[in-house]
């Protein structure tokens, strides 16, 4: 799952409005999202944060993960788990059978990690063919709504809610497949005063094995 963890932060702003979505050269606005998407990770080096992770299987929520978030001097990024008062673990044959068990869903965790994390960072190249097809209508919260489909793979969507006054992105949602199993993604973003552009909140669904994740980042400070 780390590499989830280290995917959630990043955020997308394409800078641009809806109707320059439509009508501009896809080029241009891919070139303008990976300038600004450069400018956004340089500026979210300099600040360290809170990840909180709550993962729900069968309906019911298992205990939350804090982490405490920060990139190195060579810009790595770096979590520390600051969880308090975690359940013992369990002993004996039950040990083993749940290990293997856990052991089993943390490998499926990391595949679905790395599903998610091309759709939290999609590359210039992708943006370019999205904006070449993306149809873009007025949304009801008033913002413009950017969508397509076959986003990374065939017969996936992806839609972006751009503010018609910042153009920034204010919420991402994806739908994809994962070994034929549908994935639902759903991204909330946040501005930082003076700083980045964040993913206050990421939420991942996959109905088929009754299992969400959602993941939340906040307590935003800034590094001397």
């Amino acid at each position: 799952m780390a590499l989830f963890l280290l995917a959630a932060p990043l955020a997308f702003s394409p800078a641009s409005s809806g109707a320059q979505a439509q009508t501009a050269d896809p080029a241009a606005l891919a070139a303008a999202y990976a300038a600004n998407a450069k400018e956004n990770a340089q500026q979210l080096r300099k600040f360290s944060w809170k990840m909180r992770v709550q993962p729900t299987v069968n309906g019911q929520p298992k205990p939350p993960t804090i982490y405490l978030m920060r990139f190195d001097m060579d810009g790595m990024p770096q979590k520390t788990e600051i969880t308090s008062g975690k359940p013992p673990a369990p002993s004996g044959l039950g040990k083993r059978v749940k290990a293997k068990k856990i052991g089993e869903f943390n490998d499926w965790m990391d595949t679905l990690a790395e599903t998610v994390k091309r759709y939290m960072s999609p590359t210039p190249g992708n943006m370019m063919d999205f904006f070449a097809k993306a149809v873009t209508t007025n949304a009801a919260d008033g913002t413009s709504q950017v969508a397509a489909g076959s986003f990374l793979q065939p017969g996936d969507n992806a839609t972006f809610w751009i503010s018609k006054t910042t153009q920034a992105a204010v919420r991402y949602s994806f739908n994809t497949t994962l070994s034929g199993e549908a994935v639902q993604g759903t991204v909330e973003y946040a501005q930082i005063p003076g700083g980045p552009q964040i993913a206050a909140r990421t939420t991942v669904i996959v109905p088929a094995r009754k299992v969400s994740l959602k993941v939340e980042n906040f307590d935003y400070i800034k590094q001397p």
